[in-house]
């Protein structure tokens, strides 16, 4: 009697061990795989953003203006850095604005001995000097401190400065040329002013004022009860590699200020010097 021998097939024992890990060998195989693809993929680089609408462009310029007519009034106090080439001097500083445009400044060394009062009111600018016990009254223009080369703007840019606010300058037209920038242009043609936004939350970044050579830039924006305020305002000259740095360790806002804040008297023994032409 012929015995055969039947061929049954044997199926893997799918719980053993080594089936377990010759499939998790396989998994990790795949990931690499994948991996190695997905590195060798060309990237596609994202869409450039693109410059204002025209629509849009109008819209940040009114919003501007109406955030700057919504303050009349500020006080500050915090640090001043000055530079100026080599030369860095860190001070502190109190300033206040009221409307119509009139400013004071006041600047003393860290342990609080003054160096410098400034009113300014109107056409009218009033520096006393404590370095020199001389009192400066007259033009802003011709103030001979290049620390208050700030000066070299209007007052009503310089009190929209200093009050946290971007000044906007009379212009013809305004354009966006750049993303997250805006152009303004007098009737000639010509670029009166340049303000960059951040990209996300479109509030002012920087602004240029070509004809003076000074850049504003602003960073640190706090929230108060009429709107977002930086409390970091950088003021720039390139050309002169000078910069004067405002940080606010507080900074209010519409909240009444006595007139006499802004009157200025030369005290007894000081020079008084004329700076009109």
């Amino acid at each position: 009697m012929t015995h055969r021998t039947s061929h049954i097939a044997h199926f893997p024992d799918f719980g053993s061990l080594p089936y377990r890990r010759w499939i998790h060998g396989l998994s990790y195989l795949t990931i690499l795989v994948l991996i190695f693809l997905i590195g060798c993929a060309p990237l596609v680089p994202s869409p450039p953003y693109a410059p204002f609408s025209e629509t849009e462009t109008a819209q940040l310029i009114s919003n501007l203006r109406a955030e700057g007519r919504r303050i009349s009034s500020f006080h500050g106090a915090g640090r001043l850095r000055y530079r100026d080439r080599e030369k860095e001097s860190e001070l502190n500083l109190l300033a206040a604005g009221g409307r119509p445009f009139k400013v004071r400044l006041e600047v003393s060394h860290p342990w609080g001995r003054p160096l410098f009062f400034i009113v300014l009111d109107g056409d009218n600018t009033s520096v006393l000097s404590f370095v020199d016990h001389k009192f400066f009254k007259g033009q802003s223009n011709r103030l001979p401190m290049d620390l208050f080369f700030l000066l070299r703007l209007d007052l009503d840019s310089i009190w929209q400065i200093l009050s946290g606010n971007v000044p906007v300058l009379p212009h013809s037209k305004a354009a966006s040329l750049k993303p997250y920038e805006v152009t303004l242009y007098n009737g000639e043609g010509e670029v009166t002013q340049i303000i960059s936004f951040f990209p996300r939350s479109l509030l002012p970044r920087s602004v240029f004022f070509p004809y003076e050579g000074i850049t504003i830039m602003l960073s640190d924006f706090k929230q108060d009860d009429f709107g977002p305020r930086p409390l970091k305002i950088e003021i720039a000259r390139k050309d002169k590699n000078q910069s004067v740095e405002i940080r606010y360790r507080n900074l209010t806002r519409n909240k009444p200020i006595p007139e006499e804040i802004f009157s200025l008297d030369p005290p007894p023994g000081f020079e008084v010097i004329e700076q009109n032409e």
